[in-house]
């Protein structure tokens, strides 16, 4: 099985080849745009969230 951070890459390389397929079909500066700027929060917060750290284990 996938682990926490292997599932979040997955995600993430899915919405960023459908959203890339949908914007290079529009063809728009504008839609390009807004595209680049999403896709690099998405990446930050994939980030963020992939080396968050775990709480410690209680002993």
């Amino acid at each position: 099985m996938l682990d926490r951070t292997e599932r979040l890459t997955v995600a993430l390389t899915a919405v960023f080849v459908l959203t890339l397929a949908v914007t290079v079909s529009l063809a728009s500066p504008v839609v390009w745009l807004v595209w680049g700027t999403a896709m690099v929060v998405l990446a930050g917060t994939a980030l963020v969230l992939a080396n968050r750290s775990e709480p410690p284990p209680d002993d």
